[in-house]
């Protein structure tokens, strides 16, 4: 019984820490549109082996975490921002490359997007 109770314990503390480490990149999934005229017009963010992945019509890279909301991707030597509202919940992310910032608003969430469209975009990824 105690064998039990303490292999139960430790597999509730593995979950938890799981779940930890997944739930800060869950805040930034999602599509993000861009100005009219821009170099993207729309990059959706996704995690792949629990790494944010970036997906727009250049490509997909990864986004290497370097602080709160701070992100870099290492192929453009790009600085990704992601700014809240003031109820703490993303709504916007800013791209410094190149000496320009884009800036693209959220305009929807992994909940919001279409699953067949979410997963077909995750399984073209793995296709290409």
């Amino acid at each position: 019984m105690k064998k039990l109770l303490l292999m139960g314990i430790v597999l509730l503390g593995v979950f938890i820490k799981v779940q930890a480490q997944d739930s800060p990149l869950k805040e930034y999934l999602g599509k993000y549109a861009f100005a009219e005229g821009s170099p993207v017009t729309e990059v959706t963010l996704t995690i792949q082996d629990s790494v944010l992945i970036s997906t727009s019509a250049v490509g997909a890279f990864p986004l290497e975490k370097k602080g709160v909301d701070t992100f870099y991707i290492a192929a453009y030597d790009a600085l990704v921002v992601f700014k809240r509202n003031s109820s703490n919940v993303v709504e916007s992310v800013g791209i410094n490359v190149q000496g320009m910032e884009l800036i693209g608003k959220k305009v929807a969430s992994p909940s919001a997007l279409k699953q067949d469209d979410f997963y077909n975009q995750i399984w073209a990824d793995k296709l290409y």
